[in-house]
């Protein structure tokens, strides 16, 4: 009615409340809670970068290269050396099919025999030596198909640290071990990441 008032509120100190949603519907702040179209499809695209990142190829990606060079023929070391155990179980991780007969294969891996090379890295206050770095090579070449060099004398190193203040000998040579592992471990890899360049 004209002049009429509506009835005040009582103040109860407490936040408003606002009506439920319907069954099945949506609430007032449902989609500030999912975001945006557009947050969502940056929060998707970051996802893909992460997992690119972390390894992860959608199915038959990661299979191309491996299909490309394979099958692999690996010669100039023995089968046993702990390179060539460490170089095929990585190959063979990655999908690489290697073949014992060079008239099979698609790529031809010639090894060179890996270098060593030791140097002094720091004394001590007598002026020994206590720390040596070690660093270890390979030269390869790579032809695919056989009798075509895509690769020609290349050379992978790796380097790596060792303290050696004297005693202990089985001590030291258990740790010179590990480390010689180690060191053929990163060259084998690195030399996977390049074979599965070639095409």
């Amino acid at each position: 009615m004209p002049g009429s008032r509506k009835a005040a509120l009582p103040n109860t100190g407490l936040p408003p409340r606002f009506p439920s949603p319907a069954p099945g519907g949506l609430g007032r702040n449902d989609g500030a809670r999912f975001g945006s179209g557009s947050a969502r499809r940056a929060f998707f695209l970051l996802m893909l970068v992460l997992l690119g990142a972390c390894g992860f190829h959608p199915r038959g990606e990661s299979a191309r290269p491996a299909a490309a060079i394979s099958p692999v023929y690996i010669s100039g070391l023995a089968e046993h050396h702990p390179l060539v155990r460490e170089l095929r179980r990585q190959m063979q991780d990655s999908g690489v099919r290697l073949t014992a007969e060079q008239s099979q294969a698609a790529t031809i891996l010639r090894l060179g025999k890996p270098h060593r090379k030791r140097s002094v890295f720091s004394v001590n206050a007598n002026n020994k030596a206590v720390e040596y770095e070690v660093r270890r090579s390979l030269r390869f070449s790579v032809e695919h198909p056989p009798g075509n060099r895509v690769l020609n004398d290349e050379e992978l190193d790796t380097s790596y640290i060792v303290y050696n203040p004297g005693g202990e000998l089985l001590g030291r040579a258990r740790e010179e071990e590990l480390r010689v592992r180690d060191a053929y471990r990163e060259l084998a890899g690195r030399l996977v990441t390049r074979l599965s360049k070639i095409r």
